[in-house]
C-alpha cells in the first residue's frame, strides 16, 4: 500500500509537470542529436569511402610520365616490394562536333576496377563503357565519335557503347577536373580494351601497397604511411627523367644521323650530275639541268627538315615522372573535396554541437533543480508518513532518468540513424560513390547517456539531498524569501527617482533572484551565440567565391604555353593579341608538392614570377591584415596567408623548404597576402633567379577576355587547346564551380544545425519563461486582487525577461562571433574562410528571439488569464 502510494506520487508528478517534463526531455533530445550526430557523419563518410575504395582496389599511389613509361621503367617498378602494380593507358578526346573532353582509360584489371551500373565492360577494341553520368545522353548500343588530341594515341575515332560505369578514382558527376582536349574542362570519362590504343609506352602505372590495405585512408597512419611510400617512389624514379631522355635523344639523333648521311650521299650525286652537264648539249642538257634544279630543291628541303628535327632534339625538355596520391590524380578532385567535407564536418563537430549540449544541460540542471524546490513541499509530507529520504530522493532521480534517458534515446537514434544520413546524402549527391553506410557507435552512445544523466539526474540528487536533510515540519513549510536589499541602481540616486514603480519592481525583481537572471541570460545568450554561429559559417562559406573569383584572382584563364617551335610560339601570339583578348600578362608558372613541418601530408604550392612589380589586374595582391596593394620586390617573395600560417612565418622571416629535388632553398617573405583557395609564392624573375638559380620561363600567361561569359571562356579555352603551343589551360569558371561543390556540401550541414540552433532557443526560452511563471504565481495573483489589468500582470513578469533578453542577445551576438571566429580557423585547411559576414548574421538571431518571445509573451498572457487567483494564494501552511 505504502509503494503503490509512492509510485501514484511520482507518477502524478509527471501529468502535473508534464510541461517540464517535455521540455528537459527535448532539450537533452536536441543536445544528443546534434553531439552524436555530428560526431559518427564523419566516420560514417570515411567508412563509406573505405568500403568502395577496397571494394575497387583502388590505387594508392600513381606514376605518371610525360614521354610514356618505358621497359625499363616498368621492370623498376615491378621490383617494389609489397606492392601491387597494374599499367594502363590513358588518353584526352574531344567528343566530334562538341567542345566536351571525355578521358578514355584503357580497362585496368587488377587496380582501381569500376564499378559496373548497366551493360557489360569492352571486350573487343571497337567497345567503350561511358561514365553513368551520360545516360541520359547515350544509349547502350550507340555510336560516339571522338577528335583525337595532341597527345591521344587510340587507333580508331569510332566507338559502340557497351555499358555505363562508376570509376573509382573520379568521383564527380560534376566538374571532373580539367583536361588536355576539348575546352580544358573534363566533360565524362569512358573505358575501352587496351587493345584500342597504339602505343609501346604506357601511360600511367598504378600502385597499391600491402601495408596501407586494412587501414583507414583517411587516418593519420595511413596518411603518414603513405607519405614515407611516396618519398620511396620518388627517389626512386629520381633520375629515370634524365636517362630516358638520353634515350629517347638517341633514337631520334640517329635518324637524324641517318638523314645527313642520305643528304650526304644527295649532295655527291648533284655534283656529279652538274659535272655531267659540261659533255651534254642540245635538248639532253636542258632535260638534265631541270632533274639538277629538282635535285637541289630537294635537297635544300631536306636539309630544311634535318634542321628542324635536330633543332627539336636540342630542344627536347626532360621527361617528368611525377607520383601522384588519390586526391593528386587526374580526377581526384572529388576525393579531395569528400576528405575536406568529412574533416571540416569533425572539425565542426568539436566545437558546435558541445556548446549546444553544454546550453542545453545547464538549463536542463536548473529546470530539475527548480523542480526539486517546486516539490519541497510534497517532499516534507511523505517524510511525515514514514518514507525514508532515499524513497523520496528516488522519485525526483526516477524523474530525471526517465526524462534524460528518453529524450537522449531518441536523440541517439536520430543521431545515428537522420542526421548523418541527410548529411551524407548532401556530400555524395554530386558523387558517384556509393550510397552512405550508416552504423551504429556506442562510445558515442555512452557519452550522450552519460551527459544526460548528468544533466538531469545528479542535479536532482543533489539538491534533493541538500533539501532532505531539513525536518518534515520544515519542509512543509515555504522557504523563507530571501533577504531584502538595495541593489546598485538603488544607489544612483537621479536615475531611480525617475523609475516609474513598475520599474523599480523589474530592476529589483532582475537581481533578486540571480539564479533565474543568469540562466535567462545564458540561455538567450547561448541561443543567439549558436544561430550566430551556425549562420556565419555559412555566410563565410558563400564568401568565399566572391572574395577569390571576384576580388582577388579576376582572370579569365591562366594559359600553359609548350615553347616548342617558333611557329608554335606565334599561333599563340597572334591569338593574345586577337580582338578577343581584352588584356593578357607573361608569366613563370610552376606547382611544387613540399612536405611542411607539422603538416600530415604534402601541400601544392603554386609559383608565379612576373617581370613586372605586380600581376595587374589580372591577381590582385592585398595585405592579409589591411588590404592594401602589395608592390612585389626584388629582395623577397609575396606569400599567401594560409601558407605563411603553416610555415608560421610573417614579414620579414625567412621561410626555408625543400623541393622537389630535395634542394633547400630559403625565401625571404616581403609581405604575407590574402588568399582564400591554394597555397601561392609570388616574386619578380629577378628573385626567382636568386633563390632557384636559375631563369624563369615564361610558359604561362594570364588572359582576361573582352567577353567574360562562361560560355565565351569555353569556346576561347577550345581554340587555345587546339594549338600545338599551348599545353594546358585553366579556367577560373572551373575552378569556381570546383569550391562550389566543397562549399554546397557543408552549406546543407550548417543548415541543419540552425534548425536544431533554433528549436533548442524555443525549448530554452519556453523552459525558462514556464519556471519564472510557476515561481511567482502566488506573487502574480496578489498583484491582481490588488486591481491591476491582465496586460499590466503580463508585463509585471514579462519586463524582466524582456530585459534580460536584451542583455543576452547583446552578449550572445558577441559570443557567437568568437565562436564563428574559432570553427572558422578549424575548418580552414587549405581553403581560408573569411571571418567577415553578411548583415543578416546579425539581425536574423535577434529576429529569432525577439519572435519566440513575443509568441511565448501571447502564451504566457492566456496563461495567466486562466489562473485562479484564490486557488493561487491559498496559504501552504
Amino acid at each position: 500500500m505504502k509503494k503503490r502510494i509512492f509510485w501514484k506520487d511520482i507518477q502524478k508528478s509527471f501529468s502535473s509537470s508534464f510541461g517540464r517534463f517535455l521540455s528537459i526531455m527535448l532539450l537533452l533530445l536536441l543536445g544528443a542529436f546534434a553531439l552524436t550526430g555530428l560526431k559518427v557523419t564523419t566516420p560514417d563518410l570515411q567508412r563509406t569511402a573505405s568500403h568502395y575504395l577496397s571494394t575497387h582496389k583502388t590505387m594508392d599511389l600513381s606514376v605518371i610520365a610525360t614521354a610514356g613509361l618505358s621497359k625499363d621503367d616498368q621492370k623498376e617498378l615491378r621490383q617494389i616490394k609489397g606492392a601491387t602494380v597494374e599499367f594502363d593507358h590513358f588518353a584526352d578526346v574531344t567528343i566530334k562536333g562538341t567542345d566536351k573532353a571525355v578521358r578514355i582509360f584503357s580497362n585496368s584489371k587488377k587496380l582501381s576496377t569500376y564499378k559496373l551500373v548497366s551493360g557489360h565492360l569492352p571486350k573487343k577494341s571497337h567497345e567503350l563503357a561511358l561514365a553513368s553520368t551520360q545516360k541520359g545522353n547515350y544509349q547502350i548500343g550507340d555510336t560516339i565519335t571522338f577528335t583525337q588530341g595532341k597527345e591521344a594515341n587510340l587507333k580508331q575515332t569510332n566507338y559502340k557503347i557497351v555499358g555505363f560505369v562508376n570509376s573509382s578514382e573520379v568521383w564527380p558527376t560534376k566538374n571532373l577536373g580539367s583536361a588536355a582536349a576539348g575546352d580544358g574542362t573534363l566533360t565524362a570519362y569512358a573505358v575501352v580494351n587496351g587493345s584500342a590504343f597504339d602505343s609501346d609506352f604506357y601511360t600511367i602505372a598504378r600502385l597499391r601497397y600491402d601495408n596501407l590495405k586494412n587501414l583507414n585512408p583517411f587516418s593519420d597512419t595511413y596518411i603518414k604511411r603513405l607519405n614515407n611510400n611516396q618519398e620511396k617512389l620518388d627517389e626512386l624514379l629520381e633520375d629515370n627523367g634524365g636517362k630516358r631522355l638520353k634515350v629517347i635523344k638517341a633514337g631520334l639523333q640517329s635518324k637524324v644521323n641517318a638523314s645527313r648521311s642520305l643528304l650526304a650521299v644527295s649532295k655527291q650525286q648533284l655534283k656529279q650530275k652538274k659535272a655531267a652537264l659540261l659533255y651534254l648539249s642540245g635538248e639532253q642538257l636542258s632535260q638534265a639541268q631541270q632533274t639538277v634544279l629538282k635535285a637541289e630543291a630537294k635537297i635544300t628541303e631536306n636539309e630544311i627538315n634535318t634542321r628542324k628535327a635536330q633543332d627539336k632534339i636540342d630542344g627536347l625538355e626532360k621527361p617528368v615522372y611525377s607520383t601522384h596520391t588519390r586526391s593528386s590524380s587526374p580526377g581526384g578532385q572529388g576525393y579531395s573535396t569528400y576528405e575536406s567535407i568529412s574533416k571540416n564536418i569533425s572539425n565542426i563537430g568539436n566545437i558546435f554541437p558541445v556548446v549546444l549540449y553544454l546550453v542545453a544541460a545547464l538549463v536542463t540542471f536548473t529546470t530539475m533543480t527548480r523542480f526539486v524546490n517546486e516539490e519541497r513541499n510534497n517532499s516534507g509530507i511523505l517524510k511525515s508518513f514514514g518514507y525514508s529520504d532515499s524513497d523520496v530522493m528516488k522519485k525526483f532521480v526516477v524523474y530525471g532518468l526517465i526524462a534524460s534517458l528518453t529524450g537522449t534515446i531518441l536523440g541517439v537514434i536520430g543521431g545515428h540513424y537522420l542526421l548523418p544520413k541527410i548529411i551524407t546524402r548532401n556530400v555524395t549527391t554530386t558523387m558517384t560513390i556509393s550510397s552512405p553506410h550508416l552504423y551504429f557507435y556506442w562510445s558515442y552512445t555512452l557519452l550522450a547517456v552519460g551527459l544526460g544523466l548528468l544533466s538531469a539526474v545528479f542535479p536532482a540528487f543533489w539538491v534533493a539531498r541538500r533539501e532532505l536533510s531539513e525536518k518534515p515540519a520544515q519542509l512543509l513549510l515555504p522557504k523563507p524569501p530571501m533577504r531584502g536589499s538595495k541593489i546598485l541602481l538603488e544607489h544612483v540616486g537621479f536615475i531611480w527617482r525617475r523609475l516609474s514603480f513598475t520599474q523599480k519592481v523589474t530592476a529589483r525583481n532582475i537581481f533578486r533572484y540571480k539564479q533565474r537572471m543568469f540562466m535567462t541570460v545564458f540561455g538567450v545568450a547561448g541561443s543567439v551565440a549558436l544561430l550566430f554561429a551556425g549562420l556565419g559559417i555559412q555566410s563565410s562559406l558563400g564568401r568565399v567565391i566572391d572574395n577569390q573569383f571576384n576580388h582577388l584572382t579576376t582572370y579569365d584563364m591562366l594559359v600553359l604555353k609548350n615553347n616548342t617551335t617558333q611557329s608554335n610560339i606565334n599561333e599563340v601570339s597572334q591569338f593574345l593579341k586577337s580582338n578577343t583578348v581584352s588584356n593578357y600578362q607573361e608569366i613563370s608558372s610552376q606547382n611544387m608538392d613540399v612536405m611542411i613541418s607539422g603538416q600530415k601530408e604534402k601541400k601544392t604550392i603554386s609559383i608565379l614570377a612576373t617581370n613586372k612589380n605586380d600581376f595587374e589586374s589580372f591577381i590582385h595582391l592585398k595585405e592579409a591584415k589591411t588590404g592594401k596593394k602589395v608592390i612585389l620586390s626584388n629582395e623577397g617573395a609575396v606569400i599567401s596567408k594560409k601558407l605563411a600560417a603553416y610555415y608560421g612565418v610573417q614579414k620579414g622571416d625567412l621561410l626555408s623548404f625543400k623541393d622537389e629535388n630535395g634542394k633547400k632553398r630559403k625565401i625571404k617573405v616581403s609581405d604575407v597576402v590574402e588568399m582564400n583557395v591554394n597555397h601561392y609564392l609570388f616574386m619578380t624573375n629577378k628573385y626567382y633567379r636568386e633563390v632557384f638559380n636559375e631563369n624563369p620561363s615564361k610558359n604561362a600567361v594570364l588572359v582576361s577576355l573582352k567577353d567574360g561569359s562562361v560560355k565565351n571562356i569555353s569556346n576561347q579555352a577550345t581554340k587555345l587547346l587546339a594549338m600545338k603551343g599551348v599545353s594546358a589551360v585553366s579556367q577560373n569558371s572551373s575552378l569556381i564551380k570546383m569550391v562550389n561543390t566543397a562549399v554546397n556540401g557543408l552549406n546543407a550541414s550548417m543548415a541543419i544545425l540552425v534548425i536544431v540552433s533554433i528549436l533548442l532557443a524555443v525549448v530554452i526560452l519556453y523552459n525558462l519563461t514556464n519556471i519564472n511563471v510557476a515561481e511567482r504565481i502566488r506573487e502574480l495573483s496578489t498583484i491582481k486582487v490588488l486591481g491591476f489589468h491582465n496586460e499590466e500582470i503580463t508585463m509585471y513578469i514579462y519586463k524582466e525577461t524582456i530585459s534580460l533578453s536584451i542583455f543576452g542577445i547583446l552578449l550572445g551576438l558577441i559570443g557567437g562571433d568568437c565562436l564563428h571566429k574559432v570553427i572558422i580557423s578549424v575548418m580552414s585547411r587549405d581553403t581560408v574562410y573569411p571571418t567577415a559576414v553578411d548583415w543578416y548574421v546579425f539581425v536574423l538571431p535577434v529576429v529569432v528571439i525577439i519572435v519566440i518571445l513575443a509568441v511565448l509573451g501571447w502564451i504566457v498572457d492566456h496563461r495567466l488569464k486562466m489562473v485562479d487567483m484564490l486557488e493561487a494564494l491559498k496559504s501552504v501552511d
